[in-house]
């Protein structure tokens, strides 16, 4: 049976109030108000009223390169629809000898101190657009396939890059700052662009790109930044995934700075990508990331663009931060295994829990009935909701005393199907 919106808020709502906390049982994100900022903590990101902001971003590398701005906004009212509230966008063209759109270059003879500001002018319209549709944009202001340019330069002009861009969008809210690290970017050139949109941006988050693969996860950087993304290079395992958001997870925990992992890409033989990319976006939630960024198909703007971007995967976002909104995410954090009682669950299934130890979500990536160890949660009385990831449905998933082995069963046992899975006391 379909479970009712009020028994579902109201089983969910009496295991917050340990906590003290409350939430809006609307599925429907209240706008944000910008500039966002991050939490006292350092683990999430919120809004300037200080309300928690899930970040839902997309890849829009070539925007500013294959757009138009018809194209843009179509391509903005879209993923708005989708539930995205961000997109990120790449500053400077594919390679330095290309223009954007409008056949303009964003700099005279490639030349750094000297930025042409028409192409500049595309791209604050496009900016504008976002605002008005409360869409935050994440500038990226450098890529690997500009080093040439800028390892010929000084460190001064890297600076005034930074300064410059920095100056020219200080007025938007809507804004954040990305800029690659690691092979992607040399450590003086991250401090020097930095230190240039630092100096005149108006407080807008700065935040690091790097690149990292399951066999080269480090986090050494002397730089510092606000706020990470990590684009896995490679196709990845789902452990190697897992992997990969743990070790992301102790990472943020040291450096108290949230974070956001990308889906990885995935063999082109895979034509049906969406149940990998659900998989990934729920493991990125549960190893607390800030958000999830969809690392989409359509991120360079082919051709086919337009057909695909309502069937790329993006077309489950919603149901992720449906289910998100209805629970307090910004307080849940990745647990230990020891809620599941065999070792295969233990291996797949992710886990997060209130600091109270009074509910949990899992993530199953496939059809299974699994044994809980409900001792490990506080509470004798323990309600279960059973959510689709594919549909949005909502069901009953019964009650339990507290026991070593409860036995808990998906509505559907239809193989290759995903579940979510919240369980908690009704205390």
């Amino acid at each position: 049976m379909k479970l009712s919106r009020p028994y579902f808020y109201s089983f969910i709502f009496a295991a917050c109030l340990a906590v003290h906390i409350s939430f809006a049982v609307s599925l429907e994100e209240a706008d944000a108000k910008f500039p966002l900022k991050i939490s006292p903590n350092g683990k999430h990101i919120t809004d300037s009223h200080g309300s928690p902001f899930l970040m839902v971003a997309d890849v829009a590398w070539q925007m500013l390169r294959k757009l138009s701005y018809t194209e843009a906004v179509q391509y903005m009212d879209i993923r708005k629809s989708q539930s995205f509230n961000t997109f990120l966008v790449q500053l400077l063209p594919a390679l330095p000898n290309q223009k954007n759109y409008n056949k303009v270059a964003p700099f005279l003879d490639n030349d750094l101190s000297k930025p042409n500001k028409p192409y500049f002018d595309y791209f604050e319209k496009i900016i504008i657009a976002a605002k008005e549709r409360n869409l935050v944009v994440g500038i990226v202001v450098s890529r690997k396939s500009w080093n040439e340019v800028f390892d010929a330069q000084q460190k001064e002009i890297w600076k005034s890059y930074g300064a410059y861009v920095g100056k020219r969008f200080a007025k938007y809210s809507n804004i954040i700052w990305i800029v690659s690290e690691e092979e992607y970017q040399s450590a003086f050139q991250f401090k020097a662009i930095s230190d240039g949109i630092r100096s005149e941006s108006d407080g807008q988050i700065l935040a690091s790109l790097n690149t990292c693969s399951p066999t080269n996860m480090n986090d050494d950087s002397t730089n510092r930044s606000d706020l990470k993304f990590i684009i896995p290079d490679s196709t990845v395992t789902p452990s190697e995934y897992a992997a990969l958001a743990n070790w992301q997870k102790n990472s943020a925990e040291a450096a108290l700075r949230p974070f956001l992992i990308a889906n990885s890409e995935f063999p082109k033989e895979i034509t049906d990508q969406s149940v990998l990319i659900r998989n990934q976006a729920y493991q990125s939630i549960l190893s607390s990331a800030a958000g999830f960024c969809h690392m989409s198909t359509i991120k360079n703007f082919n051709t086919t663009w337009k057909a695909n971007i309502t069937k790329d995967g993006a077309e489950y976002i919603h149901e992720l931060v449906k289910i998100l909104k209805g629970i307090p995410w910004e307080y849940m954090q990745p647990d230990s295994p020891e809620l599941l009682v065999d070792s295969l669950d233990k291996a797949e299934i992710g886990i997060v829990t209130l600091s109270n130890k009074r509910m949990a979500m899992l993530y199953l990536p496939d059809s299974r009935p699994v044994k809980l160890n409900l001792s490990h949660l506080n509470g004798t009385d323990f309600g279960a909701v059973w959510y689709s990831p594919r549909t949005g449905r909502r069901w009953s998933g019964g009650e339990f005393k507290s026991s070593n082995e409860a036995l808990v069963q998906p509505p559907d046992s239809q193989p290759g199907w995903d579940w979510i899975l919240l369980i908690g006391t009704k205390q």
